[in-house]
């Protein structure tokens, strides 16, 4: 199965479904606000219960980005799913790592294969 919206597209992977993000920055508030909706509506019609985002294609997020994640990883928790992160470069992953978001609030792997077998 393939889904696609204007942000980023959805693979099903060995059981487990991927989110790869298309849009190279994530910094302007109206590009978040309106990934973070068509994230939300595909989480609501579909309730994964193991997802990955993928930020292959993520260049640069911001802060607000950073709080908009956490809304999503928190939809999928109360659908009943698990998210995790792949694919961050040392540019989106600072951030994760100096609100010490990351390895608390978000597991991120180097691959999405890494992040489906910690499932």
């Amino acid at each position: 199965m393939s889904n696609s919206s204007k942000f980023f597209t959805v693979n099903q992977v060995e059981g487990s479904y991927e989110i790869v993000l298309g849009t190279a920055d994530f910094v302007s508030r109206p590009i978040i606000v309106m990934a973070q909706e068509e994230m939300t509506k595909y989480i609501d019609a579909n309730k994964p219960n193991r997802l990955v985002i993928n930020f292959k294609n993520v260049g640069h997020i911001s802060s607000e980005f950073l709080s908009a994640m956490i809304r999503i990883k928190d939809h999928v928790k109360g659908n009943g799913g698990e998210l995790k992160l792949s694919h961050l470069n040392e540019t989106v992953l600072t951030p994760f790592k100096l609100t010490k978001l990351a390895g608390t609030h978000f597991l991120i792997y180097d691959t999405t294969p890494e992040a489906i077998d910690a499932f």
